[in-house]
């Protein structure tokens, strides 16, 4: 796991250094994130310099309204967004369990996932991909993703939980200062236990056997999951 130093980018990591069943995942493919606020312009040429130009943004429309992402309109950028689920789950209530809300996501927003997977294909060169804290449906889009590539269910939940160690100063720092950016206090929903993604696992095996038979009831055909997989492990 390479983590990037940014400013105003949170929980900035690529997908590189699994091992998988198509080989180890390379550096330079997926990068994963977290965007709470507009990146700095030292963010902006780190991400030019890793030569990002794809950017998917996971946030609900609403989101997307009231936030409005820095990459949109940007001729440097090829800015997409494809929703994974309207409200963000980190603040959606403390009566939902977390891997609830990441089931809910992946049933209801089966044809999100599988553009955002395709989207990744068919990019020439590495494709970032966020949400707000870069947790959550950027979580679960990692998670997939990895599995594409054959990496083991180990690997995937140790990459989910890896988020809240890098979240959590700036999560601290926003509720300490009450900015309104981080409005939800109770801890649990912020942290990434690996409870969430093995409940979350677990059910997928549970009503579709495997990660890769969900995938296909999104649309995905198996040449695109191999093709996710390809691009995530090739040279």
């Amino acid at each position: 796991m390479k983590i990037y130093e940014t400013e105003n980018i949170i929980n900035c990591r690529d997908l590189g250094g699994y091992e998988g069943a198509l080989g180890t995942t390379l550096t330079g493919r997926a990068v994963r994130c977290g965007i709470p606020v507009a990146p700095s312009s030292s963010d902006i040429e780190l991400l030019k310099n890793l030569g990002i130009k794809t950017v998917i943004d996971l946030r609900g429309s609403m989101e997307v309204i009231e936030s409005p992402s820095v990459f949109y309109n940007r001729r440097d950028f090829d800015y997409h967004n494809i929703s994974l689920l309207e409200t963000n789950p980190a603040f959606a209530g403390s009566d939902i369990p977390m891997w609830e809300m990441y089931v809910y996501s992946l049933e209801n927003n089966k044809r999100g996932y599988a553009d955002a997977i395709r989207l990744f294909t068919r990019t020439k060169g590495p494709v970032m991909f966020h949400c707000f804290l870069g947790k959550d449906r950027t979580g679960l889009l990692a998670a997939l993703l990895l599995s594409c590539a054959g990496v083991g269910r180990d690997d995937i939940v140790e990459d989910y939980s890896a988020s809240y160690e890098l979240i959590e100063p700036f999560v601290t720092r926003e509720i300490e200062l009450n900015t309104g950016l981080v409005w939800e206090t109770d801890v649990s929903r912020l942290r990434s236990d690996p409870e969430n993604m093995e409940l979350l696992l677990d059910y997928i095996d549970e009503e579709y056997t495997c990660v890769k038979d969900y995938l296909l009831d999104t649309g995905l055909s198996e040449g695109e999951i191999e093709a996710a997989g390809r691009k995530l492990t090739e040279e």
